[in-house]
C-alpha cells in the first residue's frame, strides 16, 4: 500500500458487523476526509493476518478503525504492531461489545488511541454513540443490530437483512457485503435490492432449514438435561434458533454451519463464553462459537468423540 488511507475492519459474519462499518462510512460520506476510506471485514481466523499486513505496510494508514471483533488469547500477537503503528502515528480506534478480561482490556487501552467495549450495547450502538450520536439514520441502523445481535426479534427488516449477510459470508462473494454497507449507510433499509436478494435466497434457507431439522440430534446428559445439535449449509445461529422454536424445553442449542464448521452454542443455562473458549472459541454468555477437530466421523455423522466431548464438557459451565 503507497497511500494514506483511513481503514475499517469489521466483523463480516452479521448485522452488527456491518451495520457499525456502514455508520462510519456514513460519518466519511458526511464529513469527507483527504485521506481514502478503505472497508475490509474479517472473520476470526483471518483477523490476524489483516491486521498484521496492514500494519506492517510501507505506509501506515492514517487511523484503523475495527468493530464487532472481540479479543481472544490468539491476538495478543497484534500487540507489538500496536507498538510500532503507534510509533508511526497511525491512530487504532477499536469498538467492541464481547467480554473481554479486564487485565486484557487495560493493556489494549494503553497501546491504541480508543478502546470502547459495553457488553450492555451491541457495537452498533457504541460506533453509532462515538461518530454519529443524533443522527437519525445511524441510530436506526444500530436499533436493528441491536435486534438481531440481542435476539429479540422486533423487527422483520433487520432479521431479512441478517439473513442476506448468513448467504454472502466469505470472500466469494464479497460484493454482496459492501451492497449492504453501502445501502445502510444511506438509509435503504427496504431497498429492492434486498427484495431480489431475499427472492433468491428463499429456496436456500428452505432446504437448508428443512435439512437442519431432519438431522437433529437430542442428547439427554445427566445432571444437566437436553442438547439439541444440528446441522447444515447455514448459519449456527439460525439453527440453534430454529432448535430452540421446536425443542423449547431443551438446555442448549448447539448448530454446525457445514459450509465452514463453524459452531455456535446457545443456552440460557451454560456460561457459552467460557465453554466456547474451552475450544478456543469466544463470545456472549448466552451465545458463543467454537471450532472442533472432530465435528463429524468418515460416514459424515457427528462423532463419536465430538459428542463426548459436548457431554463432558457442558455441564461444567452450567450456571
Amino acid at each position: 500500500m503507497n497511500r494514506i488511507m483511513i481503514v475499517s475492519i469489521t466483523h463480516e459474519d452479521d448485522l452488527d458487523g456491518l451495520g457499525s462499518q456502514a455508520i462510519i462510512k456514513r460519518y466519511f460520506d458526511l464529513f469527507p476526509q483527504k485521506e481514502e476510506l478503505i472497508l475490509l471485514d474479517a472473520h476470526y481466523s483471518n483477523f490476524i493476518i489483516m491486521v498484521e499486513e496492514l500494519l506492517s505496510s510501507k505506509v501506515l494508514p492514517l487511523k484503523l478503525i475495527i468493530s464487532d471483533i472481540g479479543f481472544n488469547k490468539s491476538f495478543e500477537s497484534l500487540f507489538k504492531a500496536f507498538k510500532i503503528a503507534k510509533q508511526g502515528n497511525c491512530s487504532i480506534l477499536w469498538f467492541d461489545h464481547h467480554i473481554v478480561d479486564d487485565v486484557v482490556k487495560e493493556k489494549i487501552s494503553q497501546l491504541i488511541d480508543v478502546y470502547i467495549n459495553d457488553t450492555q450495547k451491541c457495537a452498533t450502538e457504541i460506533v453509532k454513540d462515538y461518530f454519529l450520536p443524533n443522527d437519525s439514520v445511524a441510530k436506526k441502523i444500530a436499533k436493528y443490530a441491536r435486534d438481531t445481535d440481542f435476539k429479540t426479534g422486533k423487527s422483520k427488516t433487520a432479521s431479512n437483512i441478517q439473513l442476506i449477510i448468513g448467504y454472502y459470508i466469505r470472500k466469494d462473494r464479497f460484493k454482496g457485503r459492501r451492497k449492504i454497507v453501502e445501502l445502510l449507510a444511506e438509509g435503504k433499509f427496504k431497498d429492492p435490492w434486498f427484495d431480489r436478494q431475499l427472492k433468491e435466497l428463499a429456496n436456500w434457507i428452505k432446504t437448508e432449514s428443512k435439512y437442519a431439522l431432519q438431522k437433529v440430534k437430542r442428547i439427554t446428559i445427566d445432571n444437566f438435561g437436553e442438547v439439541c445439535i444440528s446441522y447444515a449449509k447455514i448459519g449456527g445461529g439460525k439453527i440453534t434458533q430454529m432448535l430452540k422454536k421446536k425443542y423449547p424445553y431443551s438446555k442448549a442449542y448447539i448448530g454446525i454451519d457445514l459450509r465452514y464448521n463453524e459452531i455456535i452454542i446457545y443456552s440460557d443455562y451454560v456460561n457459552c463464553r467460557e465453554f466456547a473458549r474451552y475450544f478456543g472459541g469466544g463470545g456472549h454468555e448466552e451465545r458463543a462459537g467454537f471450532k472442533h477437530s472432530r465435528t463429524f466421523s468418515e460416514d459424515k455423522q457427528l462423532s463419536e468423540n465430538f459428542i463426548h466431548d459436548i457431554t463432558i464438557t457442558l455441564p461444567k459451565f452450567s450456571k
